[in-house]
């Protein structure tokens, strides 16, 4: 009938208000929700792999107080750990390289104090004992002076293309080289001194007491030098790539050879006069 049929036009255009609202509510939700996904994705960083494959491409160029600041950024623990399995080694042999070198300049000092005209019996023992323990200290010095070189401190690689390496290792070879010609006149009185038993060989005359003042004298002046040498080699002043170490090693050993043939031969050959005999008699 009519009156139905306006109840259901009227009905139906009531509903279609409501089914619109809703249906814009829920469009504007979606649309609201792509922009913030679209906003959310623009904001989102490149991935970990692209951005270390940019960066294998352009290696950093990392300077070394950033290099030594990350390193030392690392836990206590960890650093303790890294540096343990040859720390204690290289003190020890550090230790022992500054010791043998204070012992060399302790004995060179007894001798040098000890050598005067007129020495008796005493003196003689004194210098005996004072060149042994300078031999010892040199010994001391070659083997933990060679395992620094090798095995700790800044490596072979680095010495062998240092100068100043090669002039402390000559200024060792003179000290050593010239200590041959005290130690072969000692020697000889301390055979002598033997064979006479009790009694007192004669004291050194004075020209072989003013020759081995002034042996004495430069090998302390050698070895004076050595800390300077040690002290601007560990820097790295005057550091040469290019610098081959056989030619850094031609210096020491030709000081070694050369100085070492010349004071042995010198003391070998000593005589003394028969004017000086009686003098020191």
């Amino acid at each position: 009938p009519p009156s139905q049929e306006r109840s259901n036009t009227s009905c139906s255009n009531t509903r279609s208000p409501h089914k619109l609202t809703m249906r814009s509510i829920a469009l504007i939700a979606m649309a609201a929700f792509a922009v913030r996904e679209s906003e959310a994705f623009a904001t989102l960083k490149p991935p970990r792999l692209s951005s270390r494959h940019s960066r294998s491409q352009q290696p950093a160029d990392l300077s070394v107080p950033e290099v030594a600041a990350a390193a030392t950024s690392l836990p206590a623990p960890l650093l303790a750990a890294s540096a343990a399995p040859n720390a204690l080694a290289s003190a020890v042999v550090a230790y022992l390289h500054y010791a043998g070198f204070l012992l060399s300049g302790v004995c060179l000092t007894a001798e040098r104090l000890t050598l005067k005209e007129g020495m008796g019996k005493a003196d003689d023992n004194v210098l005996s004992i004072a060149d042994s323990l300078y031999g010892v200290a040199g010994l001391v010095i070659v083997v933990t002076g060679y395992l620094r070189a090798t095995q700790f401190g800044k490596g072979w690689e680095f010495y062998a293309h240092e100068p100043i390496f090669w002039l402390k290792l000559t200024l060792l070879a003179v000290a050593g080289a010239a200590s041959f010609f005290p130690t072969a006149i000692i020697i000889q009185r301390a055979l002598r001194q033997r064979d006479a038993g009790e009694a007192s060989i004669p004291p050194m005359s004075p020209r072989l007491v003013a020759r081995m003042t002034s042996i004495v004298n430069a090998e302390l002046l050698a070895l004076a030098s050595i800390p300077l040498t040690a002290t601007t080699m560990s820097r790295g002043i005057g550091y040469a790539e290019w610098l081959p170490w056989q030619v850094g090693a031609l210096p020491p050993a030709l000081a070694l050879g050369g100085l070492g043939y010349k004071y042995i031969n010198e003391a070998l050959s000593w005589k003394e006069e028969e004017g000086e005999k009686r003098a020191a008699e």
